[in-house]
């Protein structure tokens, strides 16, 4: 009986070790989904195509380790999508072509999310209003200014330099996709080592429990719904340069895909569940999974209706591993 005792944690069978790393899930659906394209469209595994679709698939990683954080805490930003709008708009009609300004107005646009953050979680801790009430109507108030700001046609061209970040190359790899391997090792390393990591995942694990271990719940929430803010505006500055000018539609679908990765990677609805690699992953997957369907010629409304299937599939199959 003792030695049985003593090798049941050593003979784990494999779903049991999938069902207690979620996020590597993710990560062996995406081989499988590059095993299905070179069967059904050999041309998709391209070289070259496949670094466009990670290009794509860098900016919705970037908003992701934000959402991620904020997720892990129980909580939901919906705001995300309007602050790379705002950025985008505000680095082009303020720098309009032009390098002069990048570092100072790259500055404020990082200030902007971040202080766009610190104002959800204060809403949400102080204030005790749901997430998803605050980060909404945060993203109707941006959506306003950013339509304010514009007069409803943003005018402007992005800076060189932030087109060569957008556009360029560095070894072959592109310079948006290194910009987010580094943010998520970086975030990936923070979460697990620093204190704050293990207080997000202690507070969306449970909170009241959390609180009564010392843990500064209200601080760490609104930490949390910063570093999305500051994720977005990352996002936001690498996307303008990407598409070179400025646009009140650029975030659109930012906010909820950004949930669609971090959930499809593994990350819990209810928090205290999830991993910044595994986001990452949902993120390839997501971007992936709609540029496999563009490519074999499927309308938009379809391809919608593949992505609202695959989260909620991934939402069932992750609350019933949870139970």
């Amino acid at each position: 009986m003792t030695i049985t005792a003593a090798r049941e944690p050593i003979l784990r069978k494999p779903g049991q070790v999938l069902i207690e790393n979620p996020g590597a899930i993710i990560w062996i659906a995406l081989v499988l989904l590059l095993l299905l394209s070179w069967v059904i469209a050999p041309g998709f595994l391209d070289p070259t195509h496949m670094l466009n679709v990670t290009r794509q698939a860098a900016g919705l990683g970037i908003v992701s380790i934000g959402q991620t954080i904020v997720l892990l805490t129980g909580g939901l930003d919906l705001s995300n999508g309007m602050i790379i709008t705002l950025v985008d708009v505000i680095i082009a009609t303020i720098l309009n072509g032009s390098d002069d300004l990048l570092i100072p107005v790259a500055l404020l646009c990082l200030g902007i999310g971040m202080a766009v953050g610190l104002v959800n979680g204060l809403l949400i801790t102080k204030l005790k209003v749901p997430p998803f009430v605050v980060t909404l109507g945060m993203f109707g108030i941006l959506r306003g200014a950013a339509y304010v700001y514009t007069n409803g046609a943003p005018k402007g061209h992005i800076p060189p330099t932030l087109q060569y970040i957008g556009n360029g190359y560095i070894g072959g790899i592109p310079i948006q996709v290194a910009i987010w391997v580094v943010l998520v090792v970086v975030a990936a390393l923070l979460v697990r080592n620093l204190p704050f990591g293990r207080q997000v995942y202690a507070v969306g694990g449970n909170a009241e429990a959390a609180r009564l271990s010392g843990v500064r719940v209200d601080r760490v929430v609104t930490l949390a719904y910063i570093v999305s803010g500051l994720s977005a505006a990352v996002a936001g500055l690498v996307l303008s340069g990407y598409i070179g000018t400025g646009s009140l539609s650029i975030g659109n679908d930012y906010n909820l895909n950004s949930i669609a990765a971090a959930v499809l990677g593994g990350t819990a609805f209810t928090g205290g569940v999830g991993t910044i690699v595994g986001s990452a992953g949902g993120a390839l997957f997501l971007t992936f999974v709609v540029s496999l369907l563009r490519f074999l010629g499927l309308a938009y409304r379809n391809q919608l209706m593949v992505q609202g299937a695959i989260l909620a599939l991934a939402i069932f199959a992750y609350s019933r591993v949870q139970r």
